[in-house]
């Protein structure tokens, strides 16, 4: 009786292994789209990619701030992105056991120039998806109408002539204080603390902290003095006590709040990037009238001299291929990315997914040229010759989500507490240590 039972046990293991066995692999990937702004444009890009390549791409959209922790629940289950996002070298160091070399790859030699990858150790381990560039995005014809006005700041007669903090700070406080005359409610969009809005002042402005205390950085310190919390402080007060809503309510607006205010020509300013033109476009505000000013703050950096100081432009965005995956996938994931950015597959990157992509065609293309208008203001800065643009280097974050994280917490303290300093020298004391933390845990 006993043999029966084991040989009934071992014919079953034999079937359950020959259907693993016979288990087809259909080649289809899924990529994990950093940008939740974009994750509506990726359906056509799909149904082409399974006309052309003949395999299903499967695009799954991480929440906005849950980027990190979207990939680590998903990357060793069997929605395991076979393209996925990493922000530099921090992020590589996160994640090296699941990128696959790219040496060699279709799409990384259409790149514009080899040294605009991601390298380690001189191979290739991921390609940059974009050059993105990001500062205070203002509305010209309601600035224009400003300037129009009799009383406003002396010696300051367009957007052009701002060229400091100081110059920046006087105009936004006559702006506000005009703001019935000029038919707004306030000069700034709220700065929410919603997690699909607090990134724009826990990323992108706390860069300017670290450019002031470190200039470029080239890898990640164990620790910041945090030298560059007065440049930081100063442009979050000039958002938040110019805007259309108090300091505690801002606490909760979302970017659909903000945005909201900036389409109906209730606000004329907002730090935001190139990618925030549809956001940003309504009634009240028409996308030829979108241009981008520095974020002054007061830098003192000899490296990045205020007068001379341009917008922030860089990428955090590295597309890496997953090699833990079958070979099939990979190859697949390559034949993608090869598509996308040296194939048939470009023309979606202008029209759909409005990349500034790093490679060969799209800088001798005309019909790739980009049309969106923050997009070729990014491209008017970089090849401005009396301005110095600024690194991105919040990529060299330990945790990006944890240290915002702190930076939210904080910051809806500072917000309720009415902009206290005891509250602002709290901020800062945390943010070192997080950042000591969350270092040492990367080691």
């Amino acid at each position: 009786m006993k043999k029966k039972i084991l040989g009934v046990a071992l014919l079953g293991f034999a079937v359950a292994a020959l259907a693993g066995c016979n288990k087809t692999d259909d080649g289809s990937i899924i990529l994990l789209n950093f940008k939740p702004e974009i994750q509506d444009k990726w359906g056509e890009i799909q149904q082409a990619v399974k006309d052309e390549l003949g395999f299903e791409l499967k695009v799954s959209t991480a929440a906005s701030g849950q980027y990190e922790s979207t990939l680590r629940s998903t990357i060793s289950t069997d929605k395991s992105p076979a393209i996925f996002q990493i922000s530099g070298l921090v992020g590589y160091k996160n994640w090296e056991k699941y990128v696959s070399d790219l040496d060699g790859a279709e799409v990384t030699k259409a790149l514009l120039n080899d040294s605009l990858a991601l390298k380690v150790d001189g191979k290739t381990k991921a390609i940059p998806v974009t050059e993105e560039g990001y500062g205070i995005i203002y509305n010209k014809a309601i600035a224009d109408r400003y300037f129009q006005l009799d009383g406003h700041v002396a010696n300051v007669n367009s957007m052009d002539d701002v060229k400091s903090y100081d110059t920046l700070k006087a105009v936004v406080e006559d702006m506000q204080a005009k703001k019935e005359q000029l038919g707004i409610e306030g000069v700034f969009c709220p700065s929410g603390l919603g997690s699909d809005d607090s990134w724009r002042i826990t990323g992108h402005t706390f860069n300017m902290a670290l450019i002031q205390e470190f200039g470029l950085m080239t890898s990640m310190p164990d620790e910041i003095q945090f030298s560059g919390a007065t440049q930081y402080r100063n442009l979050i007060d000039l958002y938040v006590k110019n805007s259309t809503v108090s300091n505690t309510a801002m606490v909760d607006t979302t970017q659909t709040d903000s945005f909201k205010y900036f389409q109906d020509g209730k606000t004329l300013m907002v730090q935001n990037g190139q990618w925030a033109t549809n956001g940003l476009t309504g009634k009240g505000a028409k996308a030829e009238d979108l241009r981008f000013l520095p974020l002054y703050c007061g830098l003192t950096n000899e490296a990045y001299p205020e007068n001379k100081q341009g917008i922030c432009i860089g990428t955090e965005a590295y597309w890496c291929v997953n090699s833990k995956l079958s070979e099939k996938k990979q190859e697949n994931a390559k034949k993608f990315l090869n598509w996308l950015f040296n194939g048939n597959g470009e023309k979606y990157v202008v029209s759909e997914l409005g990349f500034n992509a790093p490679f060969k065609d799209f800088a001798s293309k005309a019909e790739l040229a980009q049309t969106d208008p923050l997009v070729k203001e990014v491209t008017a800065w970089m090849a401005k010759k009396d301005v110095t643009n600024l690194p991105w280097n919040f990529a060299f974050v330990p945790d990006t989500d944890n240290q915002r994280t702190d930076l939210v917490n904080s910051l809806k303290k500072y917000y309720n507490a009415n902009y206290s300093d005891a509250t602002w020298n709290a901020l800062v004391e945390s943010a070192k240590t997080t950042w000591k933390k969350l270092a040492a845990a990367t080691k």
